[in-house]
């Protein structure tokens, strides 16, 4: 198998540096990790999800549940009813 060239110019330098410190103190090497990295995410053991992490309305919607402000349903069926409400809106 041909080694796959990633280009990694836009990663940050310093960013870059201080993963490559962390790398070569736990004894692994750049290409190592990428490679590891494909295969969790090919195994479906790692998500962009775990990467991105949730969006500001998500930690909005979370923060209301945690304070009980937010609206809890009953059925999945009561949550879309209220979700389409505004299409059938005259």
């Amino acid at each position: 198998m041909t080694p796959a060239v990633i280009d990694l110019s836009h990663v940050d330098s310093v960013v870059r540096a201080h993963v490559l410190e962390r790398l070569s103190a736990s004894g692994l090497s750049e290409q190592v990790f990428v490679g590891h990295f494909y295969r969790l995410f090919a195994q479906g053991q790692f998500s962009l999800l775990d990467l991105l992490g949730p969006n500001p309305a998500t930690l909005a919607a979370i923060q209301e549940l945690e304070e009980g402000t937010g609206v809890v349903y009953d059925s999945t069926d009561e949550l879309f009813a209220d979700l389409h409400a505004d299409n059938f809106a005259v």
